[in-house]
C-alpha cells in the first residue's frame, strides 16, 4: 500500500494543481490525491464504449460547497446528451491533509432505459512508483471467526503482480474468506492510504506493470445494468490519503486522525466508544463446565487451546435461549458495583428462539410475559445502559415475517434453516423495518442496538439479479441498510448502534460513519472462551485502520484483560458467580476506564504483529496533545524471553516524563525519565503469560 504516492502518470496530473491548497501540501507531496480530487482516476463502460471517450464529449457542469468542520464538496457532474445518463462525481477534501473521498451517484434523466452501464469504478488509478525500493501491498484478513482473523499480509508488488482484495470470498455459494476495506501501498519516501465505504461485495484490485507502473482500481466488484427512466444509483465511497516519509505509521496515524475527526460518532459532541458491558451469554456455559469438571471454569478455560472449547462448551444455542425475564431482572439486580455501564441481552428473547426464529421481533410472552420494558427499566434504575440484540437482515422460514410478508425475502437455492434475506431495498418492507425497530427501540428504552448478520447476504443478491440488472439488488440493499440506521439514529439522537458481525457487516467507513464499532469484533470470541493471544493480534492490526472496537473478555487477571480490551470491553459472565474474583475485575475494569483518552491518540505497534507464542506482543497509544499514554507489553505463554528492548515513539528525547510500571493492576515501580530512555526502554516480564502497563507523562517543569 505504501507505494501508492510514487507512481504517478503525468496525464493524472493534469488540473492536479486546482485542490493543492485545499488538501493542505505541495503538488509534490500529494500528487495521486489532487489528480483524484480534480476528477479524474474513475472509469465505466457505457454501451460498450470506455468513460474515457465519452465524458469529453458530454455536457459538463461542476459546483463548489463548504461543509462542516472545513471540508469542501466539488461536485462534477457529466450528462449524456444522447440519453440523458447524468454521472456525479462527489469529491470532498479535508482542512490540512492530503486526502479525498468520493462516490459517484449515477443516474437516467431521460425517457427510456439506458444502454447497459458496466464495471464502475470510482477508484481507476494508474501511476509510476519513484525510486528504486520495494513497492509494498499492506493489508490484511477481514473476519471469519478463526484465530487469524485480522491477520497482516505484506504483499510486494513487481511486474505481473495481481491482488484482487474483497469482502466475500466465495466457494460456490459458501462464505470462505475475505479482507479488511483498508489497504497502505507503500513505496521509498511515501504511500497512500486507501478505505471503502461499501457494506456489500467491494473490491480492490492491485497490479504491477513494467517499469515500476502500478494500476489500482476500487469499486462494487460486479455491476453490468440498465437504469430506468428517473432511476438513480450510488457507488462504495473511497477515501484516499496521501504520506510522505520512510514509516508508514506515519500515514496510519493520518488516518486514525482523519477517521477520528470526520468518521466516527459524536453524541453530545464527544466521541463514542464501546462501553465496558456485562451480558449473561456464557453464563449458562460456565454453569456447564463447573458441573462438568467441579472446577472453577476460568480456570478450566484458560488452559484451552483454539479449537478445544468445542470439547466442553456445547451449549452455545441453549445458552442465548434460557433468558426469561425473572432471572435476567434477577442478573441486572444482581450486577455487584464493578463499574460496569451497560446490560447487554443478545439473542433468545423473541418468539421461536435463537437461531430460527429470527424474523419474529416480538418477545416471546412465555418467557418474557411483561414484554422487555421492565428489563430496560431495571436497567436504567441500576445505573447502566440498556442494549438489545436484533437481525433484521436474516428470516427464519418460521417467523411472523416469512408468514405475513414473504415478498419481502430474497432467497437462494438450498440457503437452508438459517432462512432467506430480509430486502432492505424494497421500499415497503424497509419503511416496515425502520417503524417496527424505532418502535421497540422507544417502547424498551434502548440505549444501544446491536445489528447481527449471520448469512452472507452477497449469493442472495446475484440471485434475485435479471441478467441486465447485476448488481443492483445489491445497491439497493445496501442504501436500505445505510437508510435504516440513518434514520433510526434521526429519530433517536442519543442512540448508538453496535455492528455486531464484522464477519458479514465489516468496519467499512460507511459503517463507521454510524456504529460505536463492534462489542464483538472477531467471533473467536463468541464461544466464552478467552483466547489472548488471537486477541493481541486483533488489536495491534485493527488499530492501524479502525479507532473504535471492543471485544468480548472472559478472564479478571491483567493479561486478559489487558489482551483483550481497547476502550471497551464486555464480559458475557454472571459476576455474582462464587468463582469471580470481584476485586480483580473491577481493578481490571477501572484500568481501561483510565486509559480511554489515549486510545483515541496515535498509536504504534511496538512488536511484529502474529501468532507466534514463542514471541512478545505489545503496543502504544500516545496524545501529543495531553504529552502523555501508555504502552503495554506481553510476554507470550511460550516465550522464553525474560526482557525485551522497547522503542516508545511520539515524546520529545530531551524533555523527562513521570513514568509508572504496573505488572497488575498494582503499579510496582515508578521513574522520571528522559524521552530518549523511554525510546530504548528495557522492559522486564518475569513470567509467562505475563504483561507489563507502562504510563507516561511529561514532567511538569
Amino acid at each position: 500500500m505504501r507505494n501508492f504516492v510514487s507512481r504517478i502518470v503525468t496525464l493524472l496530473l493534469i488540473g492536479a494543481s486546482t485542490l493543492v491548497a485545499q488538501n493542505g501540501g505541495s503538488p509534490a507531496a500529494a500528487v495521486l490525491v489532487n489528480s483524484v480530487g480534480a476528477g479524474r482516476a474513475f472509469s465505466f463502460v457505457y454501451d460498450g464504449k470506455p468513460s474515457a471517450d465519452l465524458l469529453p464529449h458530454w455536457e459538463k457542469s461542476q459546483t463548489t460547497k463548504s461543509l462542516a468542520d472545513g471540508k469542501k464538496l466539488r461536485t462534477i457532474t457529466y450528462r449524456d446528451p444522447a440519453s440523458g445518463l447524468e454521472v456525479s462525481d462527489e469529491l470532498t477534501s479535508f482542512p490540512g491533509v492530503s486526502a479525498v473521498e468520493r462516490i459517484l451517484r449515477i443516474r437516467n434523466s431521460g425517457a427510456h432505459d439506458t444502454p447497459l452501464i458496466e464495471n464502475i469504478l470510482p477508484l481507476d488509478l494508474q501511476f509510476a512508483a519513484t525510486g528504486t525500493g520495494k513497492v509494498v501491498m499492506h493489508y490484511a484478513r477481514g473476519s471469519m471467526g478463526t484465530i487469524e482473523d485480522y491477520l497482516p499480509i505484506d504483499q510486494q508488488v513487481t511486474s505481473g503482480t495481481e491482488l484482487e482484495l474483497s469482502h466475500y470470498v466465495l466457494d460456490g455459494d459458501k462464505h470462505v474468506n475475505g479482507q479488511l476495506p483498508f489497504f497502505n501501498l507503500e513505496w521509498p519516501g511515501g504511500g497512500l492510504i486507501g478505505a471503502v465505504g461499501w457494506s456489500g461485495e467491494w473490491s480492490v484490485r492491485v497490479r504491477g506493470e513494467d517499469n515500476r507502473n502500478v494500476s489500482i482500481q476500487a469499486g462494487q466488484q460486479k455491476t453490468h445494468l440498465r437504469l430506468h427512466p428517473g432511476e438513480a444509483i450510488r457507488t462504495p465511497r473511497i477515501l484516499l490519503l496521501q504520506w510522505q516519509g520512510n514509516d508508514r505509521l506515519v500515514g496510519h496515524n493520518q488516518l486514525r486522525k482523519l477517521l477520528l475527526a470526520y468518521y466516527v460518532p459524536r453524541i453530545d459532541g464527544k466521541t463514542v466508544v464501546p462501553p465496558v458491558a456485562n451480558s449473561n451469554a456464557f453464563v449458562y456455559e460456565y454453569q456447564g463446565i463447573e458441573k462438568k469438571t467441579g472446577q472453577d471454569p476460568l480456570e478450566v478455560v484458560s488452559h484451552l487451546k483454539p479449537g478445544q472449547e468445542n470439547e466442553i462448551t456445547s451449549l452455545a444455542n441453549d445458552a442465548l435461549n434460557w433468558v426469561n425475564e425473572k432471572n435476567q431482572l434477577d442478573f441486572i439486580r444482581g450486577i455487584p458495583p464493578v463499574g460496569l455501564e451497560l446490560y447487554w441481552l443478545d439473542a433468545g428473547w423473541f418468539k421461536g428462539a435463537w437461531p430460527f426464529g429470527v424474523g419474529t421481533w416480538d418477545p416471546d410472552p412465555e418467557k418474557f410475559p411483561h414484554g422487555l420494558k421492565p428489563i430496560g427499566e431495571a436497567a436504567h434504575e441500576k445505573g447502566l445502559k440498556f442494549l438489545l440484540w436484533f437481525e433484521p437482515g436474516r428470516v427464519g422460514p418460521g417467523s411472523a415475517i416469512a408468514a405475513q410478508h414473504p415478498a419481502w425475502v430474497l432467497h437462494r437455492p438450498d440457503e437452508g434453516k438459517l432462512g432467506g434475506l430480509f430486502n432492505f431495498g424494497n421500499p415497503a418492507a424497509l419503511q416496515w423495518m425502520i417503524k417496527t425497530l424505532s418502535q421497540r427501540i422507544t417502547d424498551w428504552g434502548l440505549d444501544i442496538y446491536r445489528q447481527d448478520s449471520n448469512i452472507c447476504p452477497l449469493p442472495f443478491w446475484r440471485t434475485a439479479d435479471a441478467p441486465d440488472r447485476e448488481g443492483i439488488t445489491e445497491i439497493r440493499w445496501v442504501e436500505g441498510l445505510y437508510q435504516l440506521w440513518d434514520e433510526l439514529l434521526r429519530q433517536h439522537p442519543k442512540l448508538m448502534i453496535d455492528n455486531a458481525n464484522w464477519r458479514i457487516t465489516g468496519p467499512d467507513i460507511e459503517v463507521m460513519k454510524r456504529s460505536v464499532g463492534s462489542l464483538t469484533r472477531s467471533e473467536t470470541e463468541c464461544g466464552g472462551i478467552p483466547h489472548p493471544t488471537a486477541t493481541q493480534l486483533q488489536t495491534e492490526e485493527l488499530s492501524l485502520w479502525v479507532p473504535t472496537s471492543a471485544g468480548t473478555v472472559n478472564g479478571f487477571d491483567p493479561y486478559t484483560i489487558r489482551s483483550g480490551a481497547t476502550n471497551g470491553m464486555g464480559f458475557g459472565l454472571d459476576l455474582q458467580a462464587s468463582y469471580i474474583p470481584l476485586e480483580e475485575a473491577k481493578d481490571g475494569i477501572a484500568e481501561v476506564k483510565s486509559l480511554r483518552p489515549f486510545w483515541l491518540g496515535d498509536y504504534y505497534p511496538l512488536t511484529d504483529i502474529g501468532l507466534d507464542e514463542h514471541s512478545w506482543a505489545g503496543w502504544e497509544f500516545y496524545r501529543p496533545d495531553l504529552k502523555a499514554g501508555f504502552a503495554v507489553l506481553f510476554r507470550r505463554a511460550s516465550s522464553e524471553q525474560p526482557t525485551f528492548q522497547a522503542r516508545l515513539r511520539g515524546m520529545d528525547p530531551a524533555a523527562h516524563y513521570e513514568v509508572t510500571f504496573a505488572h497488575n493492576y498494582e503499579v510496582g515501580e515508578k521513574r522520571t525519565m528522559s524521552g530518549e530512555q523511554l525510546m530504548h526502554l528495557q522492559a522486564e516480564i518475569p513470567n509467562k503469560a505475563g504483561s507489563l502497563l507502562i504510563r507516561f507523562s511529561q514532567a511538569a517543569h
